[in-house]
Formats: C-alpha cells, structure tokens, sequence
C-alpha cells in the first residue's frame, strides 16, 4: 500500500500582469476562474516522488530554479530529483520572464504573481506532504480524445499549412496521425476517489483574449469535482501536443471562447469519469527515479534562407494587424506575420547559441507506470516513439516540463514548412526530437 498526499493553492495573478502565449502584448483584464497549483505526493515504502502541475504556459527557468532552492532547503535534494513539474498550458496565465535577466526587469505587479506561484505551490506541496495518508493507486488508459486534432495539414498543391482555416476547401489530409489515449491515474483513500492525474494531448488556446482562465483545464477539473460531487484535487499533465490543438478545420462554428473552453473541459471530464471503474490497481511498488541532462542543438541558418528573410523585410509592407497575432496569420499570409517571421530568421542567425540543456526526469513504480518529462512542446510523435520502447505498462508522457525549450518537431517536418518549424532565437534544429527521445529511453531502461 502508497502513503499518498495532495492539496492544491490559487495564484490568481492581478490585472494588469501581461497574459502569455500570443504575439501581442494583453495585459490581464479581469477573470473567468481561477489558477491553480496542484500538489501530489506518493510514497512506497519509504521512497517519495510527486507532482505540482501549474496552470501557467510554461516552466521558465527562474521558476524551476527559485522552487529548486525552496523545495530542496524543505525537504531535501533527493526529493526536489522525483518531483516532476510541470504546466497544462493555458494561454491566458500570467507571462513570466524566460531569464534572470527578464526577472530584474520585471515591474511590480509581475513580480508579485511570481512570488504568489511560487509560494503557492510550496503551500499546496507542504499540505501534501502533511497530508500523506494510506492509499491505492489505480492506472489505465481510454483511447478516446475526440477533441484534439492534429493542426498541419497538407493542401492539394503538395504545401503544408498549419492552421489553414475553417472548411478550406485547398487541404487535402493531416499530416500525420496521433496517439488518442488519454491516460489516468486514480488515488483511492477510505474508498473514496480522493484525488486523479490525467495525460492528455491537447493545446491550451481556447478562450483567448484577456481575462485570466485556466482554460479547458480548469472546466474539465471543475466538471469532475460536480460530478463526483467533491472538490478533489484533479491535475492534468500535458501529453506531447506541439502539433496538436482544438481546431477542428470542418466545423464552421466559433473554437475560441470560454464557452468552448467549457464544452472541451466537459467532454474530457465525461470520458474520463466513463474510464474509472475500468482502471486496474496498481502493484508493484519499486520507485526509481532518473534524472539526466539533454543538450538540444539550435537551428543553423542558410544563406538562402537568409536572403529570403532580408528581401520579405525590404518588399513586404508594414502594415499592423489589429488584435490578436495568431498562428494562422502565417498561413493566410498576412504581411505582420510574414515581417514578424522573416525577423526571427535573421535573429536566429544572429543572436542564437549553439545549443542549450534540458533536465529529462523519468520515474517508474516498478514495470507498471511509468512518468516520462519532455522539454518544451514535443510534437506527439515523440511521445509515440518513448512509449514503444518503455519497459512499463503505462507510460505518462509529460511534455512542458522541468525545462524550457520551444517546439520540437519530428525531423521529417522540417523541409515541409508549417508554423512550428519557423526559425527563431535558439530554436531547435531537425535532430532535437531524435536527441530527446534518445535520451528519455536511457532514462527509462
């Protein structure tokens, strides 16, 4: 038997702290629900590992680094190196700076959502610990995610678009397939379901705008506490998800709104709550844990594709698009897109360094479950290669991680153009994702 703790804290961020995950500055404006920080800890027989999942876009390096000091001056190295963090991705969390650098220059109100992430992830972890009580653990997987589509689509004149639009009548197939499981882990205390971690592939980018959400996330954990009809912790961790998101190209109808992100949460929280009573109990209780670092290389400029960006910045008006400045942008050519881009080139050229290092964390329970980090957004074919190769059973892969890093697409993507394959500043170069899975298996075997 698990002795298992968890608890969970609000970061609500205060209006005025910029929102991440767009182009454009949109500064907070207000709210729909709250953020949260999710705390928990499972320990066999004496060995602890855990998980805090934020509802922010990412893991920025300042945020890994100020909780590793808290987190191991608490409770020690040993278990600050089984605690997987890790974010669901929403788009309308607060932005935080990606370096030190970033976080001197922060203003006030930033800087105070910072401090308000951080110790409320500490508040919710040190609850979990006190927490620790005798528990089960049930684990098992539901190949059903009707809401997640692959979003590069090959068109009928053999180029590859990203977000190409709704009912376009010029695509022609996805790009490739993906891996619809949905993967659950259950906690039972006092034979009640007392807390769920789920993996699931899916963006985070459905309600937009500027008011502060934790997006389909956060509706999918409240649709399950209604249903349940208790307030339990339930802590998504993102499923490899560079190349997928919400869009679905053949419905005509508005895909970004609260209202969708409501109707995505619950549908989720529906398949999931059907998954339950067929999850098989968890055995084995052996903990090991890996922790290893992987060097990802940046992408090398051209000369051509160089000479490419200088002519689009010389012969393509400078013309401002009002609102959002979206992915799609890209596709539909618009010229602030084609200028924002063809800038990215040249500073890649300029400002990238040759590589940078991602911590990769892999926990097992014995050859049962397995917990797999990934840096960044991996496409899903990174996921589907670490899987095929795990040892165990079950294997939660969880990208946006304990390390920063961009999106990692399949090498074979990279000459096929899209929006995620763009060059920018310490970008990815083609062999990143064979890099990363390498290193995952390592960990792993």
């Amino acid at each position: 038997m698990f002795s298992i703790g968890y608890a969970q804290e609000i970061f609500t961020p205060p209006t005025g702290v910029g929102l991440a995950g767009y182009f454009n500055e949109r500064p907070n404006e207000g709210m729909y629900d709250d953020l949260y920080a999710k705390a928990l800890v499972i320990d066999s027989n004496g060995r602890k590992f855990g998980f805090i999942a934020f509802d922010i876009i990412s893991i920025t390096q300042p945020l890994f680094d100020e909780l590793e000091k808290r987190v191991v001056s608490k409770f020690g190295k040993e278990f600050h190196d089984s605690l997987i963090l890790s974010a669901t991705h929403t788009h309308t969390a607060p932005k935080f700076p990606s370096s030190a650098k970033g976080m001197a220059e922060a203003d006030e109100r930033l800087l105070y959502a910072f401090e308000l992430t951080v110790s409320s992830a500490m508040r919710a972890l040190e609850r979990a610990m006190m927490n620790l009580q005798p528990g089960e653990l049930e684990v098992g997987s539901v190949y059903n995610n009707p809401y997640g589509f692959v979003r590069r689509y090959w068109m009928k004149n053999g180029t590859l678009v990203t977000n190409p639009g709704w009912c376009n009548p010029e695509v022609d197939k996805p790009e490739c397939d993906y891996d619809r499981s949905i993967h659950i882990l259950k906690v039972i205390q006092g034979g009640r379901i007392a807390a769920l971690l789920c993996n699931i592939a899916n963006h985070g980018d459905t309600v937009g705008g500027n008011l502060v959400s934790a997006d389909w996330y956060g509706r999918f954990a409240q649709e399950v506490q209604h249903q349940l009809k208790a307030s339990i912790p339930v802590l998504v961790v993102d499923d490899a998800s560079g190349n997928i998101n919400h869009f679905d190209i053949h419905q005509k109808i508005k895909q970004t709104s609260y209202a969708e992100a409501t109707r995505i949460g619950r549908g989720y929280a529906a398949i999931v709550l059907d998954a339950l009573d067929k999850l098989e109990p968890v055995t084995e209780t052996e903990i090991s844990v890996s922790n290893s670092t992987v060097v990802i290389p940046h992408r090398k400029i051209s000369a051509e594709e160089l000479a490419e960006a200088k002519h689009t910045l010389a012969t393509v008006p400078d013309i401002k698009k009002e609102g959002d400045f979206e992915s799609q942008d890209l596709a539909n050519k618009v010229p602030a897109a084609l200028r924002y881009f063809a800038q990215r080139v040249i500073d890649c050229h300029e400002k990238s360094t040759p590589s940078h290092s991602c911590r990769l964390t892999s926990i097992k329970i014995g050859k049962q479950v397995a917990f797999v980090t990934l840096p960044g957004e991996p496409f899903n074919g990174i996921a589907a290669a670490i899987r095929e190769k795990s040892p165990c059973k079950h294997t939660f892969v969880i990208e946006l991680s304990q390390s920063v890093s961009g999106y990692v697409p399949m090498p074979e993507c990279f000459p096929r153009g899209g929006y995620e394959v763009q060059a920018g500043v310490n970008t990815v170069a083609p062999n990143a994702a064979s890099e990363i899975i390498n290193a995952s298996v390592d960990n792993l075997l």
